[in-house]
């Protein structure tokens, strides 16, 4: 058996190991396509758009990691719509996993694991620089592991709003405050609201974190990430993106996450009837130690109260949906 024709075998059993995947693909860094499986869906899905998603997922929170100095990314989550992009990078290529997250969730993370040590090993053979051990395998494979399984696991946040029940309309910012101050779990590192440009509205730190750029300079460069994957998805198939979620670190125990989506259109003013408002994001750092379940939920409870204050927003909407969704599934 060709090198190639193992690779195909373990994309396509990542593929078989649920219905809700559709599209497994491998691509260098650059978005060339290397080898792919898939199968019927009524989601129209173009491999060459996800392969440059696949880039573009990687490659948009770099900075925000170097300033951080957490090495290295292991994995991201990017939720649309219809689907969810899974994608890992093995040595000098990308493997994305097109799910259907509303069908089934979270992946196999054993399965996947298992897969990702011999693609691993294959790709070595592939390119023809096979210097890796097995224990390179073994702790690689494992970071994918964990990274899937705490992802998927963790206690449900209720979903509830934190706004206040009065409010001044014509001044926001002070509710908007008030919800921050309401998060009901010590799950993020920092978080915040940014607008387009990248100016931090505001934000919250935990105490006691030494971190190397400012709460301000990690949300600027988030919301470039974020911003960079709102362009290369617009137009797509798979919907609007609701999400990204990227995880990164060296100890499968001690992960990194940064999670950035939309959260609806602030009004900073209105001249002669004009409404002079701008989409602005939700931003956080959080350790994956809780899982990525209260991750979400928090997430959702957050941009759900700004909604009742700012009013609604059909793809700020769509995350909230979305998120509901995933916590619908029965976690073990």
């Amino acid at each position: 058996m060709s090198v190639r024709d193992s690779l195909i075998k373990y994309l396509t059993s990542i593929l078989r190991a649920s219905q809700g995947t559709i599209l497994v693909i491998l691509c260098d860094l650059n978005g060339l396509s290397i080898a792919k499986i898939g199968r019927k869906s009524e989601i129209e899905i173009n491999p060459n758009q996800i392969t440059s998603l696949a880039s573009a997922a990687f490659s948009a929170s770099e900075e925000s990691w170097e300033d951080l100095n957490i090495k290295d990314q292991v994995i991201s989550f990017t939720f649309f719509d219809k689907v969810c992009l899974i994608t890992i990078r093995i040595n000098e290529t990308l493997l994305t996993i097109v799910h259907d997250y509303r069908k089934e969730w979270p992946l196999d993370a054993d399965n996947l694991a298992s897969s990702m040590y011999y693609i691993k090993q294959k790709l070595g053979e592939f390119f023809g620089s096979n210097n890796e051990t097995e224990k390179d395998f073994e702790e690689f494979s494992n970071k994918v592991r964990s990274a899937v399984y705490l992802f998927g696991m963790g206690s449900e946040v209720p979903f509830i709003s934190y706004a206040p029940e009065k409010f001044d309309q014509t001044n926001l910012l002070p509710a908007i405050s008030y919800v921050l101050d309401s998060i009901q779990n010590p799950i993020f590192i920092r978080y915040s609201l940014v607008s387009p440009t990248g100016l931090t509205l505001d934000a919250r730190e935990v105490s006691g974190q030494k971190l190397q750029i400012s709460v301000e300079a990690f949300s600027a460069s988030a919301n470039v990430a974020f911003q960079k994957m709102k362009e290369e998805s617009e137009g797509s198939s798979i919907g609007d993106l609701l999400c990204y979620v990227a995880i990164s670190g060296q100890d499968p125990e001690n992960f990194f996450g940064i999670i950035t989506n939309p959260s609806g259109r602030l009004k900073f003013s209105e001249v002669e009837g004009t409404l002079n408002a701008e989409e602005i994001s939700f931003v956080a750092l959080f350790t994956l130690t809780y899982g990525g379940i209260p991750i979400m939920c928090e997430s959702r409870n957050i941009i759900f109260s700004i909604m009742k204050i700012i009013g609604s927003e059909k793809i700020t909407d769509n995350f909230i949906k979305s998120v509901n969704v995933l916590t619908s599934f029965k976690y073990d």
